[in-house]
C-alpha cells in the first residue's frame, strides 16, 4: 500500500515542476519553483507533529485515516479546479517570447499533427547526459541524507534522551523551518542573481545562472558541516538541542543545493520540464531508498555520529562537480546538445 501510495505522489513531484515551467518565464521561474518545493518541505514541519499527537491520543491507524480525508480532498481539487499548461516551445520558445509570425501559426493550424505513442520510460533516457545526472545526483544525496536522519531520529531521541512521539514530533519544527524559509530564500536569490546575469548580457539568461553564490557556502561548508554535527551529539550524549538546531541547519543548507538544482534541469530542458525532473526525482528517491535502509544499521554497528560523518562527506565530494558545471556547463550541456 505504501507503494501503491508512492505512486500516486510521484506525479505531484514531477507534473508540479513541469506546470511552473508551463506557466513562469524564465526570469522569475526561480521564486515560483521556491514557492512550490515550499509546499512539499512544509511536510515535515506539519506531518510529524500532528502525526506524533494523533498516534499518542487516537493510535496510528488515525494518522491514515487524516491522510485519506487529505487524499480525497487533493482528489476533488486536481479533478475540478486544476488546469491544462502545456506550454509548446516552438510557438512561445525558452525565453516567454512568441517566436512564430501569422503565417506560420495558420499552417500550424492547417497541419495533421501525428500522436505519439506514449513512453512511460523516455524520461529516463535523460540521465544519459552528464550535466542531468550531476544534478540528479547532487539532489540525491542531499535529500537523501536529510530522509535518512530522519528515519535514525525517532528511535535515536526516544533511546538516547527519552522523549515520547508527541515530543519526537515537535523536534521537526527545526528542520521544518529550514525548509521552508530556506526554499523561499533560495527562490529569490536564484531569480535576482540570475536577472542580474541575464542584463549584462543583453537578456540572455543561461542555466547555469542559477547556480547562485548561496549555493557555495551551503555546499561546501553549511551542508556537510550540519550533518557531523548532528550525529556526534548524539553518540556522545550532548544536549539535544545542539542535534535539533542542526537539523535546521542541514534542511536549510540542502535546499541552497537542491531548488537551485531543480531549476537548472527545468531551465536547461525547459521544452521537457515534468520529464527531467520525473527522471531526477528517480535518482533522488533511489538514494533516499539506499541511505534510509543502510543507517539504521550502520548507526546500530558504528553509532550516529559516524553515519552522518559519511552522509555529510557524500554531499561535500559532490559539490566539486556542481561547482564544475558552474565553470564549464555550456560546454558540458553543448555536448549532449542543449
Amino acid at each position: 500500500m505504501r507503494i501503491l501510495q508512492a505512486i500516486g505522489i510521484s506525479s505531484a513531484w514531477a507534473i508540479g515542476a513541469g506546470s511552473v515551467a508551463d506557466i513562469y518565464e524564465v526570469h522569475e521561474r526561480g521564486n515560483a519553483l521556491g514557492i512550490y518545493f515550499t509546499g512539499q518541505f512544509a511536510g515535515p514541519l506539519f506531518g510529524p507533529i500532528f502525526g506524533g499527537y494523533l498516534v499518542e491520543r487516537w493510535g496510528w491507524r488515525s494518522v491514515f485515516w487524516l491522510l485519506f480525508v487529505f487524499g480525497c480532498i487533493l482528489l476533488l481539487l486536481v479533478f475540478f479546479a486544476m488546469e491544462e499548461t502545456y506550454r509548446e516551445e516552438s510557438v512561445w520558445g525558452k525565453d516567454g517570447t512568441e517566436e512564430t509570425n501569422i503565417n506560420e501559426k495558420q499552417e500550424t493550424d492547417s497541419t495533421i499533427v501525428e500522436t505519439k505513442r506514449m513512453n512511460p520510460l523516455a524520461s529516463l533516457a535523460l540521465l544519459r547526459h552528464p550535466f542531468v545526472l550531476v544534478f540528479s545526483m547532487a539532489t540525491g544525496f542531499a535529500f537523501g541524507g536529510m530522509f535518512a536522519i530522519e528515519n535514525m531520529l525517532p528511535s535515536l531521541y526516544t533511546n538516547v534522551y527519552g522523549l515520547s512521539s508527541g515530543l519526537v514530533g515537535l523536534t521537526f519544527i527545526s528542520p521544518g523551518l529550514g525548509e521552508v524559509i530556506g526554499s523561499l530564500i533560495s527562490g529569490k536569490l536564484s531569480d535576482i542573481f540570475l536577472n542580474r546575469a541575464r542584463a549584462k548580457r543583453d537578456g540572455v539568461a543561461l542555466p547555469e545562472d542559477r547556480l547562485a553564490p548561496n549555493v557555495w557556502p551551503a555546499a561546501f561548508i553549511l551542508n556537510p558541516l550540519s550533518f557531523f554535527l548532528w550525529g556526534w551529539p548524539i553518540q556522545f550524549g550532548w544536549s539535544i538541542w545542539v542535534s535539533i538546531i542542526m537539523f535546521g541547519v542541514q534542511c536549510f543548507a540542502m535546499v541552497q543545493v537542491f531548488n537551485p538544482a531543480m531549476s537548472y534541469l527545468v531551465d536547461a530542458v525547459a521544452e521537457r520540464g515534468a520529464s527531467v525532473t520525473a527522471a531526477a526525482n528517480l535518482v533522488r528517491m533511489i538514494w533516499s531508498c539506499v541511505l534510509s535502509l543502510i543507517a539504521n544499521p550502520m548507526t546500530e554497528a558504528v553509532g550516529p555520529g559516524w553515519v552522518t560523518f559519511f552522509f555529510g562527506m557524500l554531499n561535500f565530494v559532490w559539490a566539486f562537480l556542481l561547482l564544475l558545471m558552474k565553470l564549464k556547463g555550456p560546454k558540458i550541456r553543448a555536448y549532449s546538445g542543449y
